[in-house]
């Protein structure tokens, strides 16, 4: 059961996030190919908020290419090979995105978008197959629930070590999910950073992209 398992729930709520984040980016991407261009005064929280999904979607592969997937591969019977070729795939794009970035708020709205549909087609599939071979049911049977503590412990602090800025990629975790899993995600962090840094200290740094957080 997807409850009893807390790497399930975690890469579940990952996977929200980021499936959250391409599906707000493509639709402002819609609304400002509409208007023939960026609404005035989000460019830079636009940009800020596709930068800080594009270092926490390369954070999350980069971990379970180097944590969950060898842990795995002897433990469970699912499409490694599939799933690494989708994560190269996925890396490319994100080149791409950031290339796509220097040109806004001129010109790059179109290519922009082009590249998120691209990623966006392989993202869903991708996760689809994840979460259909990756269930509680089955890395319970293969790992216990304190040994999932600590590979999960393992992909967090892999995770913020690559995802980039703290300021940055935790406001953009916590308020990208909504109601019960934003809740569940949040009592994993410190009382200091959930009701001090992020609301206060760090909120200079994470108001532009305010506009497009739930």
């Amino acid at each position: 059961m997807k409850e009893t398992s807390p790497l399930i729930v975690g890469i579940l709520h990952i996977h929200k996030v980021i499936t959250r984040g391409l599906t707000t980016s493509l639709s402002k991407c819609d609304e400002y190919l509409s208007k023939q261009g960026i609404t005035q005064g989000e460019t830079e929280g636009f940009s800020l908020y596709l930068k800080t999904l594009m270092g926490i979607l390369h954070a999350h592969h980069l971990s379970e290419d180097e944590i969950a997937f060898p842990y795995f591969k002897t433990k469970v019977k699912a499409p490694f090979d599939q799933l690494e070729d989708d994560h190269r795939k996925m890396a490319q794009l994100l080149i791409n995105l950031e290339k796509c970035l220097l040109d806004l708020p001129q010109d790059g709205i179109h290519n922009l978008s082009d590249v998120l549909t691209t990623l966006n087609k392989i993202w869903g599939p991708h996760i689809k197959i994840e979460e259909e071979n990756f269930t509680g049911e089955k890395l319970l049977a293969v790992a216990g629930f304190k040994e999932q503590l600590e590979i999960t412990k393992s992909l967090t602090a892999h995770g913020m070590k690559n995802s980039g800025p703290g300021p940055l990629t935790v406001p953009f975790l916590f308020y990208n999910l909504e109601g019960s899993d934003r809740e569940a995600f949040m009592m994993n962090f410190p009382w200091i950073v959930k009701k001090v840094l992020v609301p206060f200290v760090w909120r200079g740094r994470w108001k532009p992209m305010s506009k497009f957080f739930i």
